[in-house]
């Protein structure tokens, strides 16, 4: 390969021309990298020079150019039409990737189309790197770029843009969760948050917050195409952001990262492609026309993705009508770390989700974590049990089912003689009729339950394709309406037949001759 020496170009940063540095002209860049990546070149150099821990902190995750590629043309095939007036917005432009696919695509002379692509940023480093690289794709000075469509600030701030609107908004915001410390916003912000969007959470995501700043700046007919992180399709935190994106810019189309995990950042990805129009009656995931779901949950689109069987939800009574559906929070955990102790010939067994299987405890026969200590037979002394959580501690005392978190299928067992006590985020459903426990066990051991779970909940696990199990979701399940048929699957369930169970369940809920949901439960279900 040869070498050669490099022009050291100018940055124009928040106005202020800096000139390059001498010295620079005297690195040897590689001419294959030119041509390879030509303008692209400073966007991904800009990357390369942040640290791990500036990346985590200020949520930067650089997204390749065949994935912002195919964002875009998925825009483009959803009916979305750019012409030669076409403005786009990159909301945190980073180096320029999308803004830069976006050029390639748009159409009329190259300094025309640079001059409609507006960059934000609060990095004044990743909006000077931006105008770099366009000028570079349109071969012009940057000093002919409109001043105005280069702006260092906070999207978030209503100030920055005022009412200026575009045609299309696109890109891939930080990724910064209100719930760590080294990521979390300002009281200040979470405020203007809380005021500027009326029911969205002060908590709220920060890549969800930019969807809803974005929504707003983007014209009639405009479209905006956003990563997003896949738990804003169903967390609950979440469902106001849902109503009021589907209130201005409806979904189009999903793009699923379908567990590749693309980026660098360590979360499941989808990209929500919107317009400000009308909304149709479908969404287009990958070569599917799902139909569209409610706010509540756009869980099912997710689900649909991975191939999860399309079941109509039965209405009727659900099971937090008939029994108390709880699971422990914080301080529950926590009030029970000086209470544990390894006694095979303990009373009260302590329940993790690892001691769960479909119908079975494994209390004793499998080792579990709990406080970052191993335990063979972990037991609970009531004696040793915080005061501020021991009347919870004791109201679980009942025969019950006790459901699993993050698993691919609901996993649950019931606990007869009530000894056993479930630990922050077990599931504990207490029926209000103990003769109903193992219709309850039956219900959490089907085919309809965990398909109607991973449907909504689809996207909010830790790892692809689990089921974040939450005392909400199970509580909303609904109960089979054919009595005897679910009698039967009881008497199953009592018996540890897993698989009979199940197909029974299908009767019970009138889906009988379902093998395609069947197949697909057993398939992830453990062996």
């Amino acid at each position: 390969m040869s070498a050669r020496s490099g022009r050291a170009e100018p940055l124009i940063i928040n106005g202020s021309v800096i000139a390059a540095d001498p010295a620079v002209q005297a690195v040897p860049v590689d001419d294959g990298l030119l041509q390879r990546w030509g303008p692209w070149l400073p966007g991904l150099v800009r990357e390369a020079v942040l640290s791990r821990e500036a990346r985590h902190r200020q949520g930067v995750y650089h997204t390749p150019p065949e994935v912002v590629r195919a964002l875009l043309l998925l825009t483009l095939n959803t009916g979305s039409s750019w012409n030669e007036q076409t403005r786009v917005l990159d909301p945190a432009v980073g180096g320029g990737a999308f803004l830069l696919a976006a050029a390639e695509l748009l159409a009329g002379p190259r300094a025309n189309v640079a001059s409609r692509l507006v960059a934000v940023d609060i990095d004044p480093l990743a909006v000077a790197t931006t105008r770099l690289a366009l000028a570079l794709w349109a071969q012009v000075p940057q000093e002919t770029l409109p001043d105005d469509n280069f702006l260092t600030g906070d999207f978030l701030d209503p100030e920055l843009l005022g009412t200026r609107q575009v045609d299309a908004v696109v890109g891939n915001p930080p990724f910064l969760s209100q719930l760590r410390g080294s990521t979390a916003r300002s009281a200040a912000a979470r405020e203007r948050i809380a005021l500027r969007w009326a029911g969205v959470g002060r908590y709220v995501d920060e890549a969800a917050a930019f969807a809803l700043a974005a929504s707003e700046c983007v014209a009639p007919g405009g479209t905006m195409t956003l990563v997003q992180p896949a738990s804003v399709l169903a967390a609950r935190d979440a469902e106001p952001v849902r109503q009021r994106l589907e209130a201005t810019v409806p979904l189009v189309a999903l793009w699923v990262d379908g567990g590749q995990r693309a980026f660098s950042a360590a979360v499941d990805t989808v990209a929500l492609v919107s317009r400000r129009a009308a909304a149709p009656p479908t969404v287009r995931v990958g070569e599917l026309a799902v139909p569209r779901p409610s706010p509540r949950s756009w869980g099912p689109l997710l689900a649909s993705s991975e191939g999860v069987p399309a079941l109509d939800r039965p209405v009727g009574v659900t099971l937090s009508e008939v029994a108390t559906v709880t699971a422990g929070f914080r301080q529950h955990y926590y009030g029970l770390v000086g209470a544990v102790r390894d006694d095979r010939q303990g009373r009260y067994q302590l329940i993790t989700s690892g001691l769960i299987d479909p119908l079975t405890n494994r209390w004793g026969a499998r080792q579990c974590r709990f406080a970052k200590q191993t335990f063979e037979a972990p037991t609970v002394d009531l004696n040793a049990v915080a005061p501020d959580v021991s009347d919870w501690v004791t109201a679980r005392l009942v025969p019950k089912v006790l459901v699993a978190s993050q698993t691919r299928v609901l996993e649950a067992f019931a606990d007869e003689t009530g000894v056993c006590v479930p630990v922050t985020p077990v599931v504990s459903v207490e029926p209000h009729d103990v003769s109903s426990l193992w219709r309850f066990a039956a219900l959490l051991t089907s085919p309809v339950a965990t398909a109607l779970l991973v449907g909504s909940a689809s996207g909010t696990a830790l790892s692809p394709g689990s089921v974040r199990v939450s005392a909400s979701l199970i509580g909303e399940l609904p109960l089979p309406n054919d009595e005897s048929v679910w009698d039967e699957a009881a008497r199953l369930a009592r018996e540890g037949k897993r698989d009979e169970c199940g197909r029974v369940m299908l009767r019970a809920y009138g889906s009988a001759g379902r093998e395609d949901l069947l197949d697909w439960w057993r398939s992830r279900n453990p062996t």
